[in-house]
């Protein structure tokens, strides 16, 4: 049996209306790629967290202080240059490709 697993953070993302709208429209594009056979078989879950019970970087959200502020800021900007160096080193002698 296929399943199509949604997850999102209760009251935040999706209204009751939305949430039918998404099982309906998931469904029908998962039987538009696999057929019509597959229709009686598709569950469609959803899956909704309450807020403070998930988090970002070990902080407890939603905190919108810290989304938007320079401790965040300063996390991403460190993980970029983690990944730009680790991709530098990935990449071929002689300079990498050319368009």
């Amino acid at each position: 049996m296929p399943i199509i697993d949604v997850r999102f953070i209760q009251d935040v993302v999706a209204t009751p209306d939305q949430k039918r709208q998404l099982i309906e429209q998931l469904t029908e594009t998962f039987v538009s790629i696999c057929g019509e056979v597959t229709r009686p078989f598709v569950y469609c879950l959803i899956h909704e967290t309450p807020q403070m019970e998930w988090g970002i970087s070990g902080v407890p959200m939603p905190d919108l202080q810290y989304l938007i502020g320079e401790r965040r800021a300063e996390e991403i900007r460190r993980a970029n240059e983690i990944m730009a160096a680790a991709v530098a080193q990935q990449a071929p002698l002689g300079g990498g490709q050319t368009s």
